[in-house]
């Protein structure tokens, strides 16, 4: 992401409530060569503060907060969005339909099993997630997004059961 960044009054903050996360990305920003500067903060994101951004992203994070709570997160995170700004949010997502929903899971354990995966270790991560992990329909992220101060939300990527959108607070 700093390399995207055209602007020397930009700040990066990461933050995870995982401290081995945080080392691990702490390790890949110092191989890397670029300048600007990254706060890494260990912290529940519900708990961070935020203003003046320009940009958030969430990347696979809603899906492992409380359903009840994830209004107020993104409320939150509209309300220190500036204007024009936006959130990228990816997620886990899931079908209404119950055909289209095994259709995709069944082409995710095969992408899985394409790429190295055992039906064991496909099998234990499903299990490891199952209570943990609760994701919801396109359409309720996109209307959550809205009803939080968003005023447009688009796809701007979709693989199986992963979407990744762009929620933009008008000028």
């Amino acid at each position: 992401m700093r390399h995207g960044i055209a602007f020397d009054n930009c700040s990066l903050v990461g933050v995870d409530n995982s401290a081995a996360m945080l080392e691990r990305c702490g390790h890949h920003i110092a191989l890397d060569d670029h300048s600007l500067p990254v706060n890494l903060r260990c912290e529940d994101i519900q708990e961070t503060e935020l203003a003046n951004a320009s940009v958030t992203t969430l990347n696979f994070t809603l899906q492992f907060v409380p359903p009840e709570q994830r209004n107020s997160l993104l409320r939150k995170i509209a309300n220190a969005t500036l204007p024009g700004g936006v959130l990228i949010l990816s997620e886990k997502i899931r079908f209404d339909s119950e055909s289209e929903q095994s259709v995709q899971t069944r082409l995710h354990h095969e992408f899985k099993r394409a790429n190295g995966y055992s039906d064991l270790e496909i099998s234990q991560k499903r299990s490891a997630i199952e209570q943990v992990l609760i994701p919801e329909t396109l359409d309720a992220h996109k209307q959550r997004l809205k009803d939080a101060g968003f005023d447009r939300v688009l796809v701007w990527y979709q693989c199986f059961n992963f979407v990744s959108m762009l929620a933009i607070k008008a000028d």
